[in-house]
C-alpha cells in the first residue's frame, strides 16, 4: 500500500482532495502528498483491517481478511 499511498492511515487522504483547490495544489502535488489510492477505498481499508484484527484476537472470531490478499482490497499488500 505504501507505494500508492505515501501518507497512510490518517485523514489526509480524505481531507486533502477537498482542500487542494483552496491550497492551490495541482493534481500532481495532491498525488505526491497522498498517492493514488481512492480516498473512499482508503477509509474502507482503515475500517476493515483493524476490525478484522480485533475480531480475531479479542472476540476470537476467525475471519479470512488477515489470511492473505483480498479481492475486496487489492491495494493492500500483506507482508510476512
Amino acid at each position: 500500500m505504501a507505494a500508492e499511498h505515501p501518507v497512510s492511515y490518517g485523514d489526509n487522504e480524505a481531507l486533502f482532495p477537498q482542500i487542494a483547490g483552496l491550497l492551490g495544489w495541482s493534481g500532481q502535488q495532491l498525488q505526491d502528498s497522498i498517492g493514488t489510492l481512492d480516498p473512499d477505498q482508503g477509509v474502507k481499508i482503515q475500517q476493515a483491517y483493524p476490525l478484522a484484527f480485533f475480531d480475531e484476537h479479542l472476540r476470537h472470531r476467525q475471519g479470512h481478511l488477515l489470511d492473505g490478499p483480498s479481492p475486496a482490497f487489492p491495494a493492500v499488500t500483506i507482508l510476512p
